[in-house]
């Protein structure tokens, strides 16, 4: 049988550095479905983008890649992947040329609103963008699907929703799925085979879990509304959604408090509001400092807060090197620093654009939280994109700088990582806070 996707003895390589991957040979049939697991890092993002001709310029690639037919890539950056003049409806129907078509793709994965296909990208969640990165993918009408990560944002009803969307797309045309993911749900629900990869570094074991420095106020949220407008130049200016309505909860200081709920729920506004990345149309975000408190904006206060955003090129120059962005951030560009976050020393000086997604979100973090001593740390969905391994070493390195006084705001759809910080739950629906002030423990029981 004549492979649709056939990639023998490709090499990838940046500068003077080990491969990223090397010797790695797959072909995929029509109807194939191959999974590419394994930790972060160990080059899954490489070999797609290989696959795809879409390297970075300063990778040097050996071997060769074959697709027969049109290949749908779906990749993980969707602000970098999405035109920002452009709304999502009308980046779809550039391909489908159908608006007919467009709007029953969107309603396939659950973006059949008229607001989320008139918004512009910035206007829309992780999880909208991702699915829409996935729509235009499946609008192309690919003979191959290769997904880099495609559920990483998605709650588990969305993914569901969104993996059943790529099945029935293979089953009905045959066509191949290559996917790289961490999660083995992934894997099991498409039906794939798995070939599993290995990374370059291998760390030891995680540092031990402390337990959390007593309690003192810090931040009170009050009551915060905001919403989303765009500008309708025939008319005037017309509110598009109600991201956050009358939002409030407290935190205290070196508490973690995790934000949960589904894609589109107002998760992310709302840190970029704790952080002063937005404003608020009305309410309060007022913070306890020094006995006193102090409202949001504030340059000592701001100075003491930190947002590493869903995608870690919104929080990372990729043109420097790790040592530039931690000496950027803290003043001390310390190779001693990056075993706690799983990347060896010997990679100070390597480029950010030279770094997996799941390594660039690592640098992100650490960047950050390297910069505060009692501050707030707020991670929106920033550990998505890490496999379980990974993401239980960053969670035991948090908890670390959580017992010398960080507080932490974790935005996530994701309950496990909740319950591994041991965080106070503040679930989100439609804007509103749904149910706050709960211990995950307890209401896992």
């Amino acid at each position: 049988m004549e492979a649709l996707v056939d990639i023998r003895d490709l090499r990838v390589s940046y500068g003077s550095a080990p491969p990223v991957v090397d010797a790695f040979s797959l072909a995929l049939g029509r109807g194939d479905r191959v999974g590419l697991a394994g930790e972060s890092g160990c080059g899954k993002t490489t070999v797609l983008r290989a696959a795809t001709g879409l390297l970075q310029e300063t990778g040097v690639m050996a071997g060769t890649v074959t697709i027969a037919g049109r290949a749908g890539y779906i990749p993980q950056e969707s602000l970098q992947s999405l035109s920002p003049y452009l709304t999502a409806a009308a980046q779809v129907t550039e391909l489908t040329r159908s608006r007919q078509e467009t709007a029953r793709l969107f309603a396939r994965v659950g973006l059949g609103e008229k607001r989320i296909m008139d918004a512009y990208p910035h206007q829309l969640s992780g999880g909208e963008r991702q699915r829409v990165l996935i729509i235009q993918a499946l609008a192309l009408r690919p003979a191959a699907i290769l997904a880099d990560e495609p559920t990483s944002n998605l709650d588990p009803d969305n993914e569901a929703l969104v993996l059943h969307f790529l099945d029935e797309y293979a089953s009905e045309t045959g066509a191949a799925i290559l996917i790289a993911s961490h999660r083995e749900r992934v894997f099991r629900t498409l039906g794939c085979r798995v070939h599993r990869m290995t990374p370059e570094f291998q760390p030891g074991a995680a540092p031990r879990r402390p337990g959390v420095a007593s309690l003192q106020p810090l931040l009170t949220v009050g009551n915060v509304t905001k919403n989303f407008t765009r500008r309708d130049w025939l008319t005037r200016t017309k509110p598009v959604a109600r991201a956050l309505d009358h939002v409030s909860f407290e935190m205290q200081r070196g508490e973690c408090v995790a934000i949960l709920g589904p894609s589109g729920a107002g998760k992310s506004t709302l840190a970029r509001c704790i952080a002063g990345r937005e404003t608020f149309d009305s309410g309060s975000i007022e913070w306890h400092e020094a006995g006193e408190w102090h409202e949001a904006g504030k340059p000592a206060v701001a100075e003491r807060v930190q947002l590493v955003q869903q995608e870690p090129s919104e929080s990372l120059n990729p043109g420097v090197t790790i040592a530039a962005a931690l000496k950027e951030a803290c003043g001390r560009p310390d190779a001693e620093l990056l075993p706690q976050v799983r990347l060896p020393r010997e990679w100070l000086n390597r480029k950010v654009s030279a770094l997996s997604e799941g390594q660039r979100a690592r640098v992100a973090i650490l960047r950050s939280a390297a910069r505060l001593k009692n501050g707030l740390l707020i991670l929106d969905e920033s550990l998505s994109g890490l496999d379980a391994a990974t993401r239980g070493h960053i969670l035991s390195y948090l908890a670390g700088q959580q017992e010398r006084g960080l507080s932490i705001l974790l935005v996530t759809h994701d309950a496990d990582a909740a319950m591994e910080l041991g965080a106070r739950v503040v679930r989100m629906e439609a804007g509103r806070i749904a149910a706050s002030d709960a211990h995950l423990m307890a209401l896992s029981q």
